[in-house]
């Protein structure tokens, strides 16, 4: 009996049962055949190359369904323990001890994504661009041996049986060769960094993923290297035969019978693998179930909270009948808390997302649903009064626990049996001035920030908890890391969004921030911020003005902290904005590299004519216009100006001279002018 390292599995245990070399094969070929590529990718969650990586894997098992192994080795960090807790552990003993020798063979982790295709050159892991040559090549090689393996499953004890064949078509170069069985699972639910962008095909929400491959357990003897064959030699033939008590967990994840995957491949010592096998664990068919849910609910199409009306449908995809099964609807808020580390020496940021539930319904449902059949589900109205405040929500409803009879069932398709929606919600004329100074030493920014006040990024906002780093001597701003695999937001914002701008009052309005900056002797392009109203509830947004960041400190620690009389100050008038109310937004968009931006003390307020600055005086007119568009500004003479289409493309750019542009050459249509740090939209007659 091997000596387990699996600690934290405290049921599971696994026997070596026979080695037969007399019998004739029962499914495992005679004839000469080619290699598998195996491939042993050194992924982790919270790495945007890895996501990269998942999708070049994804696109070659598609291509290569027969003859092409996936092993996702989650390794090299503790995920869930560095970066928070909610996310699965994926990481394995075995797994480690891998990567560690891939590691000793001068390997960087910080040139992910990498993989090791049959631990074939040395060193054994390699970048991306190369995978699909050397998969390929591997794949019309002839092997000297050919691997079978067929798992079986108990569902009443657990017990998994699996069956490992291989019979030598010639003599292995090696004297010592051994045979590696491993345990995989499929569909585990999990962030995935960059997920959203690049492994699409397994993206369930954000960056909510299903990791597929994933290792979880050596079941061979001999551990993460295997277990030796006696005779590697030309006809050597063995059925070798293992039984396996499936734990309920291994680490904080579930075994999920459905979707378990058994590899077993031979291999040269610890390394060049000869060849392979892969096969799924089937669930008989008097269990099998795919219950799947649907959400019909009408949702607004608008950053406007309205009344929501859940309906849900139940459909019943398998040829079992379904007597009875659980289903929960929840609608909760949602607060991302921040968490900040160093991973590789470099600055590295992780989001989780914290739910403060507004209304759950759990309930069993029982009566025959048949083949085919589908139930429609109406539930309780949720109203503004449930969500209170401006928020970012999320609807989420599943069914689980589905029955034949007294008979449990396992849905063999988990994929259809939640349904989760996420929106922004803004509360109508909820205030006419406000004041954000994030000054607290909370970790979760979302809950510094007024009632009326959301956040909407695909670049992650970060909240300074500690010293004196806000603008007029405050203690605390909040701030964008500008270099942490920053390829996956470039030009992406992270918008702070406020609730509608009650303007009933008809005043002066000035919206004004602070901001600082550092590249970090990075030399990456600057960060952008942008203001942006809408006056339709987020169907169409103004740009009103966009600056390009001025440096406005150096580096004076791993991530730049600005002194309070470092920051510059931006104010803009918005008066010409107040004929209808408003929603608004600061959008902090990231250059291709950099250190950090800050943003503080953002301010809406109502002024005075003679209290607003000179240079937030600038409109134009007349708008439509016919040939003549007149600047009201002289502090702009002699600035560049540039006049884009609705489609973004650049018609003219020139100077300022008079403050009157001609526009008479333009075609009939909208068109925005861009003038030092401000946008205008016009309409040429």
């Amino acid at each position: 009996m091997k000596k387990s390292n699996l600690i934290y599995i405290v049921l599971a245990s696994f026997l070596f049962i026979s080695s037969l070399s007399a019998q004739t094969p029962k499914w495992v070929s005679t004839e000469v055949q080619n290699r598998a590529a195996v491939l042993e990718n050194f992924t982790d969650l919270y790495n945007i190359k890895c996501a990269m990586g998942l999708k070049i894997v994804n696109s070659l098992t598609k291509q290569y369904p027969n003859n092409f192994i996936v092993i996702n080795n989650h390794c090299g960090i503790d995920e869930h323990i560095n970066f928070g807790i909610e996310q699965p552990d994926l990481s394995t003993i075995e797994g480690n001890q891998i990567y560690n020798e891939v590691l000793s063979q001068g390997v960087s982790a910080i040139n992910r994504p990498i993989a090791s295709i049959n631990r074939s050159i040395y060193p054994w892991a390699m970048t991306s661009d190369i995978w699909e040559s050397i998969a390929k090549y591997i794949m019309q090689q002839p092997s000297v041996v050919n691997v079978y393996v067929k798992p079986e499953i108990n569902i009443t004890t657990r017990e998994l049986i699996v069956e490992v064949e291989y019979y030598y078509t010639d003599d292995s170069p090696a004297s010592e060769n051994y045979l590696t069985v491993m345990l995989l699972q499929n569909e585990i639910i999990g962030y995935q960094k960059g997920g959203k962008e690049y492994d699409t095909d397994y993206v369930i929400n954000d960056n909510m993923h299903y990791n597929m491959h994933a290792l979880r357990t050596v079941i061979s003897e001999g551990s993460t290297w295997g277990e030796p064959i006696m005779n590697p030699k030309k006809g050597s033939y063995e059925c070798r035969k293992y039984k396996f008590i499936l734990p309920a967990y291994i680490k904080n994840v579930p075994i999920d019978i459905a979707k378990l995957e058994v590899v077993a491949f031979i291999s040269e010592s610890t390394g060049n693998i000869y060849t392979g096998h892969k096969a799924l664990v089937e669930v008989p068919k008097d269990i099998r179930t795919d219950l799947a849910v649907e959400d019909l609910t009408e949702y607004n199409n608008t950053l406007k909270f309205e009344t929501i009306y859940p309906k849900i449908k139940i459909t019943n995809n398998s040829d079992l009948p379904i007597t009875n099964f659980d289903f929960s609807y929840t609608l909760a808020n949602t607060k991302s808390d921040i968490f900040l580390g160093t991973l590789y020496g470099r600055p590295y940021s992780y989001t989780i997302q914290i739910y403060d539930t507004i209304n759950r319904k759990t309930e069993t449902y029982s009566g025959k649903l048949d083949k085919g059949e589908s139930l429609i589900l109406e539930l309780p109205e949720i109203t503004r009064a449930d969500i209170k405040t401006a928020s970012n929500y999320i609807a989420q409803a599943s069914v689980s626990n589905i029955f034949h009879n007294d008979v449990l069932l396992l849905d063999i398709n988990k994929r259809d049996n939640t349904t989760k929606i996420s929106k922004i919600s803004l509360i109508d004329t909820v205030f006419s001035e406000t004041d954000i100074s994030f000054e607290s030493a909370l970790t979760s920014l979302t809950s510094e920030l007024p009632a009326h006040t959301v956040l909407d990024y695909s670049f992650n906002p970060h909240f300074a908890i500690q010293g004196t780093c806000g603008a007029n001597n405050t203690k605390s701003a909040v701030y964008f890391l500008l270099n942490t695999y920053i390829e996956d937001v470039v030009d992406k914002p992270g918008y702070i969004m406020f609730g509608e701008v009650d303007c009933n009052d008809r005043s002066n309005k000035v919206l004004s921030y602070y901001y600082a900056y550092c590249d970090g002797n990075r030399n990456g392009t600057p960060p952008k911020i942008a203001v942006e109203i809408s006056k339709d509830y987020g169907k169409s947004w103004q740009r009103i003005s966009e600056i390009t960041c001025e440096e406005t400190g150096k580096l004076n620690s791993d991530i730049y902290q600005p002194l309070s009389s470092q920051y510059k100050f931006i104010q803009l008038n918005i008066s010409d904005y107040i004929n209808e109310n408003f929603i608004i937004r600061i959008g902090a968009i990231p250059g291709s590299n950099g250190n950090a931006l800050w943003i503080d003390e953002i301010s809406i307020k109502n002024v005075d004519n003679e209290d607003i600055e000179e240079n937030t005086k600038l409109s134009v007119y007349p708008n439509p216009a016919s040939n003549i568009l007149h600047i009201n500004n002289n502090n702009l003479l002699g600035e560049e100006y540039e006049i884009y289409d609705m489609s973004g493309e650049l018609i003219i750019k020139d100077i300022n001279n008079s403050n009157i542009i001609n526009v008479g050459y333009l075609s009939t249509g909208t068109y925005s002018l861009k003038i030092k740090d401000s946008i205008f939209n016009f309409i040429k007659e």
